[in-house]
């Protein structure tokens, strides 16, 4: 298990912008895919972390780049740890 990265940031937010974020952030990426499903599953559970496969992570990061780049930066935007396993 390794912390892919631990986020500094704050986790109060304004959660108007907060559901900007995250609508936006859906609608730039295929709704069918895991990512998208990552996003949703981590706005309604609400946890300071996530733990992710390192499988899945080198998986997106060859086929989705600049996808899982977005979703690392709003995860810690947002103040969530990814905890990789």
């Amino acid at each position: 298990m390794a912390i892919v990265h631990r986020s500094s940031e704050q986790r109060s937010d304004v959660t108007g912008y907060a559901a900007t974020q995250t609508a936006q952030l859906l609608a730039e990426l295929s709704p069918n895919s895991d990512l998208a499903w990552l996003i949703e599953r981590v706005s309604r559970t609400d946890l300071p972390w996530v733990v992710i496969p390192g499988a899945a992570i080198a998986a997106w990061e060859g086929r989705d780049p600049a996808g899982w780049e977005k979703v690392s930066e709003w995860l810690a935007g947002r103040g969530v740890t990814i905890v990789r396993i």
